[in-house]
């Protein structure tokens, strides 16, 4: 084998034998960033996540830095913003900072009147290792949640139905290094925006069909500042994208996840 995609942390795939000879190729294993971000949803309608002080609340009970570093390692990040960080208009100094801090987080659960915590549900599709690491975040500050595993057809069905308290996603952008392709999709009234903020989907339309770049970005900036405000996500990380292949091929792995295999060549 000369190259492999995500293969398992720690592994290498097995090296083959070299024409005329019996000695294996030695790979190489790189760990490169990827623009496909996890990202934590709520709804509000009855629950107790219409209460800003619970949603911020949840954001200081996650652990990002661990997930980042201890679950999916390599070049994963800790997010604060509901964009991928190279993005245009992916401004990271819209966001409020809501560093790990369980504390914090029952100290606002009891100012929002939930000195007990409380109990919900949280949906997921992927990633099952990584819900349960977020739900025991949570269960240390009193939020019990109990998690829904779904296709992901079936818990879309449900969000856009309005049936989902909380939701546990990933999200490529289509590849597309724009904020349009990710704030821009889950803010500006869609099916798939459980939130209808008509701010942030006024100030989103406005920078998504600007021509002016400054323009745009201003825009993407107010709308990132009050999700993040607001508490409306808890942005969690960005994926590692990795790959091992063997020493004498010339590959270069980009952020969007599409390997360019015609620009690759033998050493």
């Amino acid at each position: 084998m000369d190259l492999a995609r995500n293969p398992r942390p720690g592994g290498k795939p097995q090296g083959h034998a070299q024409s005329g000879g019996h000695q294996r190729r030695d790979h190489a294993y790189r760990l490169f960033d990827s623009r496909r971000t996890r990202h934590f949803q709520r709804r509000f309608a009855d629950s107790p996540m219409k209460h800003l002080k619970v949603r911020q609340a949840i954001n200081y009970a996650i652990n990002r830095d661990g997930l980042a570093s201890q679950l999916v390692g390599g070049e994963s990040k800790p997010l604060q913003v509901a964009c991928y960080p190279g993005q245009f208009g992916c401004d990271t100094t819209a966001a409020t900072v809501y560093n790990y801090d369980p504390a914090k987080a029952k100290a606002l659960l009891a100012e929002a009147g939930y000195p007990n915590g409380f109990e919900t549900e949280i949906f997921a599709y992927r990633d099952r290792d990584y819900v349960e690491a977020i739900i025991g975040n949570l269960r240390a500050v009193g939020i019990n949640a109990k998690l829904r595993y779904l296709k992901y057809a079936a818990m879309r069905d449900q969000q856009r139905g309005g049936k989902v308290p909380m939701s546990f996603q990933a999200w490529g952008s289509f590849s597309i290094l724009d904020t349009s392709a990710s704030a821009g999709t889950w803010f500006k009234g869609n099916p798939d925006d459980n939130i209808k903020d008509p701010q942030v989907q006024g100030w989103l339309q406005t920078a998504d069909n600007a021509l002016d770049p400054q323009v745009r970005k201003d825009n993407y900036r107010k709308a990132l500042q009050r999700i993040s405000e607001q508490a409306y996500w808890a942005p969690l990380f960005n994926y590692s994208m990795n790959y091992a292949y063997v020493s004498d091929l010339n590959f270069k792995p980009y952020p969007d996840e599409l390997p360019r295999f015609v620009l690759s060549s033998w050493k």
